[in-house]
């Protein structure tokens, strides 16, 4: 009840109910007679108790066998209001229907006040949601079936494809011939299991946690998080807890251990050796050149060339350099010799398409055409033990046209060719001791990896086209002090084992 003041609108010292006003009703809708004490004097008045506010209700789903039916009562956990509550389906279920409806609901309290609900009714043989633990197999049809419910037979008519992801799905089932519908609850109660390798890596380098696994057991998918990161700045060894979460949240911590390690090696430069740049004939640097290193792979080069003049013959040095991601880094010094061309870039490249159109065709691969290359090198020149080893154009000239020199005339040759199609190549000499001769051939890569080219006559004789580290150590072994091809191994790219070698 409000206070005894607001049934007086003038004003005074004391106002108080003069009735018992715990005899009326508060929660019956009328009016009803009162008394008022003002200052000693009673008053007579009037209370109206009104009900404006709907009435409240909880609703639930309800399951039920085919044959039974319900009241909309069935259908509320709960109701609250303060006067009486009718309960009436807004349309009525149809009790005969298979499977899942949808119910709508009205409550009405004795003011009129109306509220509406809807909830779900499921009729069937079968349960509305069966429970499975994630698998491949397949379903177990009797566990559909609510209980006391028998069939003679149980066929999937429809539903997903496998059982091990974690969700809700729907399916199909036919009991004794006649479709029913349920959902599949698939859920995840086991943990997964994994293995943990340890790993070595480079200080500062982020190591992602799948890294570490090498096998995973579990039926859903499973993510690999840290339980707590490491410490990819530490140098040493660490050990590393690994979470391996499946769909259904399960989690099993695997143990292993990650060592870091400073990077302290240098990039390796290849192919950074003494080169001819001929006056007038734009002169690349870094052709052929490049850098990798342990950690980096491929780096870029730079080259200090400021000591070179390209218009005034004779000997130069340009400084080659590379630095990897942690601040190391190496240099090479190479001498470059200037000289006036005694042929010029355009008679060698001519020279160089009038023979590859003789010895090549269109639908050749780069190695068919290479192989060609080094046919016809082989062949055409007659060896006679001189050349001029300072001009390698000079001698790619004499090679073509007069068919006569030595190793560097069939390398320079070599030289011409492969690159008129496209193929890297790294130059190579012989790491010739006092008082041995010299000898030249080439590195190529024609996108299967580094393999050595020497078109050179050789004797014994020797197919020395595309071969291996291993094989040309072979032949060369067969020299006194294995002369033939020794090289500094250090300064190449090592070619695939013969195990390896594509055919």
């Amino acid at each position: 009840m409000p206070d005894a003041s607001m049934f007086y609108n003038g004003t005074a010292k004391k106002i108080t109910y003069a009735s018992d006003i715990s005899t009326i009703p508060l929660d019956v809708p009328g009016i009803y007679d009162i008394e008022i004490n003002v200052n000693g004097r009673v008053y007579k008045s009037r209370v109206e108790v009104k009900d404006t506010t709907p009435p409240a209700g909880i609703v639930k789903p309800l399951d039920l066998y085919e044959g039974e039916t319900a009241s909309a009562e069935d259908f509320f956990e709960s109701i609250t209001d303060v006067t009486d509550v009718t309960v009436a389906f807004k349309t009525e279920p149809d009790f005969s229907k298979r499977n899942s409806q949808v119910v709508s609901l009205i409550l009405t309290d004795t003011s009129g006040n109306t509220s509406e609900y809807e909830t779900t009714l499921w009729i069937s043989r079968l349960q509305e949601v069966v429970q499975v633990e994630a698998t491949t197999g397949p379903l177990e049809l009797e566990k559909f079936l609510k209980p006391n419910v028998t069939a003679r037979s149980l066929s999937l008519v429809s539903g997903p494809e496998s059982y091990d992801k974690v969700g809700r799905y729907p399916v199909r089932i036919s009991v004794d011939g006649e479709i029913y519908e349920s959902n599949v609850e698939v859920i995840d109660t086991i943990p997964p299991k994994g293995t943990a390798e340890p790993l070595t890596s480079w200080a500062g380098d982020y190591v992602e946690p799948e890294r570490f696994i090498t096998e995973i057991d579990d039926i859903t998918t499973v993510t690999v998080s840290y339980k707590e990161e490491p410490d990819f700045d530490f140098v040493g060894e660490q050990t590393v807890s690994l979470v391996l979460t499946d769909e259904g949240g399960n989690e099993t911590v695997v143990m292993t251990t990650l060592t870091t390690e400073l990077d302290t090696e240098p990039p390796k430069i290849y192919g950074a050796k003494k080169a001819t740049a001929y006056i007038g004939i734009p002169f690349s640097y870094k052709k052929d050149v490049y850098a990798e290193d342990n950690r980096d792979g491929e780096v870029p080069i730079v080259v200090d060339s400021s000591g070179v003049n390209l218009k005034v013959e004779g000997e130069y040095t340009a400084i080659y350099s590379a630095t990897d991601s942690s601040g190391n880094t190496t240099t090479e010094e190479v001498t470059i010799t200037v000289k006036q061309q005694s042929v010029t870039m355009e008679e060698l490249e001519k020279l160089a398409d009038e023979v590859l159109a003789q010895i090549t065709t269109e639908d050749m691969t780069i190695r068919e055409k290479a192989r060609q290359i080094y046919e016809y090198v082989n062949t055409r020149v007659t060896y006679t033990g001189y050349s001029d080893k300072t001009d390698w154009m000079k001698e790619a000239y004499n090679g073509i046209v007069k068919g006569v020199g030595d190793c560097f005339t069939y390398y320079s040759m070599s030289q011409l060719l492969l690159n008129r199609i496209g193929i890297q190549t790294l130059s190579v000499e012989r790491a010739s001791l006092p008082g041995e001769t010299k000898h030249y051939w080439h590195l190529v890569n024609y996108g299967e990896g580094w393999y050595h080219f020497d078109a050179c006559i050789h004797r014994p004789p020797f197919d020395s086209f595309m071969v291996t580290d291993e094989e040309l150590e072979a032949y060369s072994k067969r020299h006194r002090n294995s002369y033939y091809y020794r090289f500094d191994m250090d300064k190449y790219p090592r070619t695939p084992t013969k195990a390896e070698k594509s055919n």
